[in-house]
């Protein structure tokens, strides 16, 4: 019985199936020639089926599919009988190659050998493959610039002093970029290079960028081209054989307060990827700059006198303990000064305490600029001070202690006051090695007692006391 819903399908002879198929056919003779071609081979090339027959199959190939055909293909096909998927590339009627893949197969059953070959095309391959590479690069870009961002996030993260996160920052974006060298500038009052390598010559560009670039609050660059428009940059870019400087700006709150340059010796490829990357970075390092300097402040805060800004009791003690450990392990005299203001409660009296206050900030200033450079001066109590001086024998102890004693002694001035005040000054110097290891509290006690044996003198004077 006939099924009603079927549908007849009328049949297809073995020569419309091979002219129709949807891929091309040909017949070769041992030598190559065409013998016979499909109607689809014909269409893809635009080469009539009887131009085609009696043609070399190489002369349809484009130059270097030709050559591989010639030493790969054919050499292979004849020993082993078959070749599958081999890459060529025909050449069209309409001046484009037509890429395709090849498989052959040698039938040695007739009278005379002859190579049967089906072509496909693979410019649609081709294209995925193009795009699955353009891909894959984006993917290994995104994840190359993924990897800095997150390394540069632990090292920023990591970083104690602001130094160190510009040396981080700089070898980050080196990395991220392929410079040749990079280096980060911040502005303190100065512009300095606070981490990295600026590999150009200072005499020849000074400040390792071009001074526009610390001011700016966008990405810039300057190649060994700009002769004309930035010569300074261009010496020093040609000398050092580089080609390129490009600066971004390191800004917080929309200011700038450093800068990344990266140094190229060829021109740097930038898409909009990389400008993003390097933003980020610096976008990154400019809140962590922000960060360290407001801990060094508050650090300052917690160890130093508001007033004065002089060392606090807190900083002392740290800097006695380590300036005994020193004095024991170089065997150096180490000597303490204390000085207390005579009679100071009368210029409170007498004035007011914002005079008071005037008067210490003052008394803070000559202090520090009567001492060394490396003595550590601090603010012990209301109006008495101390003075730490390292690898100070007796001698140089009590000349340090007259000259603070004289310089406190000079009239003070402010608005609509003078006033001369003095101060006893106790020097105590220990000696490692000449008596008993003494400790920071009992150094004080001794200084203290030598500053009371000035008091006892009559006030301003200097007393000494040798341990």
């Amino acid at each position: 019985m006939t099924d009603p819903t079927a549908t007849s399908v009328p049949p297809v002879s073995p020569d419309e199936l091979y002219d129709r198929a949807p891929c091309g056919l040909l017949t070769l003779t041992e030598a190559g020639r065409i013998v016979r071609v499909n109607a689809t081979f014909s269409a893809w090339t635009g080469i009539t089926p009887e131009q085609l027959t009696g043609t070399p199959l190489s002369d349809l190939l484009e130059p270097g599919a030709r050559i591989f055909y010639e030493t790969r293909f054919v050499p292979i096909l004849h020993l082993e009988g078959e070749v599958r998927e081999v890459a060529l590339a025909f050449r069209t009627t309409r001046d484009a190659a037509l890429p395709v893949l090849v498989n052959a197969a040698v039938d040695r059953g007739g009278a005379t050998p002859l190579v049967h070959v089906a072509v496909f095309d693979a410019s649609r391959r081709q294209d995925y493959e193009r795009q699955l590479l353009t891909a894959r690069r984006i993917a290994e870009s995104s994840e190359a610039r993924t990897r800095v961002l997150q390394n540069a996030t632990t090292a920023f993260g990591e970083s104690e002093t602001v130094e160190r996160l510009a040396q981080a920052l700089a070898e980050s974006a080196r990395e991220a970029l392929g410079a040749a060298a990079a280096a980060v500038f911040l502005d303190d009052h100065h512009p300095r290079v606070a981490g990295g390598t600026v590999p150009l010559d200072p005499d020849l560009l000074p400040g390792g960028v071009p001074p526009e670039a610390l001011a700016a609050d966008g990405i810039l660059t300057w190649t060994v081209r700009d002769g004309q428009q930035h010569p300074d940059a261009a010496s020093a870019l040609r000398a050092a054989r580089l080609d390129t400087i490009l600066t971004v700006p390191l800004l917080q709150a929309g200011t700038p307060i450093g800068t990344l340059a990266c140094y190229f010796s060829r021109p740097p490829e930038l898409d909009d990827h990389a400008t993003d990357l390097l933003r980020s970075l610096c976008r990154q390092a400019a809140q962590t700059v922000a960060r360290l300097r407001l801990q060094a402040q508050l650090a300052a805060i917690a160890l130093h006198d508001p007033l004065t800004g002089l060392a606090n009791r807190v900083l002392l003690r740290t800097h006695i303990a380590a300036s005994v450990t020193a004095a024991i392990e170089r065997q150096e005299p180490l000597a303490l000064i204390f000085v207390d203001l005579d009679d100071f409660k009368a210029v409170n009296d007498d004035l007011d305490h914002t005079a008071g206050d005037t008067v210490l900030k003052l008394i803070a200033a000559r202090l520090s600029s009567a001492v060394r450079g490396d003595d550590l001066v601090c603010r012990y109590g209301g109006d008495e001070f101390i003075i730490v001086c390292r690898d100070t024998d007796h001698e140089r102890a009590a000349a340090i202690a007259e000259r603070i004693r004289v310089a406190i002694k000079q009239p003070l001035h402010d608005d609509g006051w003078t006033r001369t005040i003095t101060a006893s000054v106790g020097v105590t110097v220990h000696t490692p090695g000449h008596s008993r290891v003494l400790d920071g509290p009992e150094l004080l006690r001794v200084a203290d007692k030598a500053m009371y044996r000035s008091k006892d003198r009559g006030k301003d004077q200097v007393s000494v006391i040798a341990l």
